[in-house]
């Protein structure tokens, strides 16, 4: 009976006493107060300020209808489907609005030119 109760004690002795690598750092977390960054555009994006993104978001559509073979259900869709980076805000006083008969996105409502 001694003997099993050595040989257990060298056994926890040995696994307690064995070496283990420590976890890898983790890195510190961002500071608070720092603003959000919008997501980079990617390649075919092109979004930009203002109504300039009226040809992008054009462009998009048309893949988007190459693809589908039908206008999407509401503009959220052409960033779902990874062909803009995000859905841009309009021009104040404005919005996009999509125009599935004519195949298009206009810029409705905004005195910016």
């Amino acid at each position: 009976m001694k003997t099993v109760l050595v040989l257990l004690s060298v056994a926890v002795v040995l696994v307690a006493c064995k070496r283990r690598t420590p976890p890898p750092p983790v890195p510190p977390p961002a500071p608070v107060n720092e603003p959000a960054k919008a997501p980079a555009p990617s390649s075919g994006g092109g979004i930009r300020a203002g109504d300039q993104n009226l040809p992008a978001l054009n462009r998009a559509l048309k893949a988007y209808l190459a693809k589908h073979k039908q206008a999407p259900a509401k503009l959220d869709d052409l960033a779902k489907e990874g062909l803009i980076p995000f859905l841009p805000m309009a021009p104040p006083g404005g919005r996009y609005e999509l125009d599935a008969a004519r195949g298009e996105v206009k810029l409705v409502g905004s005195t910016a030119k």
